[in-house]
């Protein structure tokens, strides 16, 4: 019985042992995500920053760049954590819209 437990032992990569690096791994890896995460709403911030630009230079947001940055806000809502009243807010302080009816 002793050689079977040594035998499965040495078999199962799964020792408790290696489960503090397992975790540190699991750790790791979730930090990794978190940086990704990070820089694809950059990434998402900063071409609305171009657009802002570009709109401004022509006059406003028409067609396919109001289109594209509300796209940008459904996507940092979806998939980024921003809730629909703080997407709004930046929405109109990108000058995207006017709340003055």
């Amino acid at each position: 019985m002793l050689i079977l437990h040594r035998l499965l032992a040495w078999c199962l990569p799964w020792q408790p042992s290696l489960w503090p690096r397992a975790r540190a791994d699991a750790t790791h890896a979730q930090a990794t995500a978190d940086q990704a995460n990070l820089l694809a709403e950059l990434d998402l911030l900063q071409l609305a920053q171009a657009l802002q630009q570009q709109a401004q230079r022509h006059g406003g947001y028409e067609g396919e760049v109001f289109d594209l940055m509300l796209s940008i806000a459904d996507r940092l809502e979806q998939h980024h954590g921003w809730d629909a009243e703080q997407s709004d807010t930046w929405l109109e302080r990108m000058g995207v819209w006017d709340w003055e009816d």
